[in-house]
């Protein structure tokens, strides 16, 4: 059974719409409610945002049931170091409801870039380097979460246990990070490979150490009835696609 998420974009939503709207998703049994990660809702058609993990700490400490994640963290926008302590703090104060959600940015001078361009925020200018920060942060997490980690890391947070760790996907590349190294993934539904990075995930995670363990399979599409009906177009191809789960989106999407 395919599971069904929402995301309300603080671009388009003040924080008492957007919470309302969340505690209403909760009440009518979606499984995770989630957030962007922008610095400007100009990014997003927007005049307005609010910064991730405070708007998820917020959302976790205003409901008591549904999951909440990151769709995603970008990992340019804050130290490993900084991120990874945010997700283990969001662990805790959700109970135990986070999935962190993680991407690698974009390119510098694309138009996600403005942004990070107007804050002074380096972006790596290859694909390998924006991937090698992206695995820094896992193996971040891998070292900090440990319940047997290295004694320098007593005193950071430990969350138990470790919230699920989603990748957004748009490259084969991606994908096979995700199956090696991830809980969970996520692509856009329309995105014309979709397929292909389904099966590189699948592919990887079989031949990686975690073999045997689940992984995942998400897509994005925007909130409508259509997407919300069960027999409906969203729900027949990510079923035919192999997938678990949908991830809606209301307003802006990035």
């Amino acid at each position: 059974m395919v599971t069904v998420d929402v995301l309300y974009s603080a671009a388009t939503h003040p924080w008492p719409q957007l919470r309302d709207e969340v505690l209403r998703a909760e009440a009518d049994g979606f499984g995770r409610a989630w957030v962007f990660d922008h610095l400007s809702g100009a990014m997003l058609s927007g005049s307005r945002m609010l910064e991730c993990f405070t708007l998820a700490g917020a959302l976790a400490g205003a409901t008591s049931s549904i999951g909440i994640g990151t769709l995603v963290v970008n990992v340019a926008n804050r130290p490993a170091g900084v991120a990874v302590a945010a997700a283990a703090s969001l662990q805790e104060i959700s109970g135990g409801r986070f999935v962190f959600g993680l991407g690698a940015g974009a390119a510098p001078g694309s138009p996600w870039a403005r942004e990070h361009d107007l804050l002074g925020i380096p972006l790596a200018d290859s694909m390998r380097l924006r991937h090698q920060k992206l695995i820094d942060v896992l193996d971040l997490c891998e070292a900090q979460w440990d319940p047997h980690r290295d004694e320098k890391w007593a005193g950071f947070p430990l969350p138990s246990p470790p919230p699920p760790v989603l990748l957004g996907v748009n490259s084969a590349a991606l994908a096979t990070i995700a199956g090696r190294r991830c809980d969970a993934v996520n692509v856009a539904l329309h995105h014309p490979r979709i397929g292909e990075f389904f099966e590189a995930a699948r592919a990887a995670r079989a031949e990686s150490g975690r073999s045997g363990t689940p992984l995942t399979l998400n897509a994005w599409t925007t909130l409508s009835e259509g997407a919300l009906d069960p027999d409906g177009p969203a729900h027949r191809r990510i079923a035919a696609l192999g997938g678990d789960g949908l991830i809606l989106v209301a307003g802006s999407s990035g």
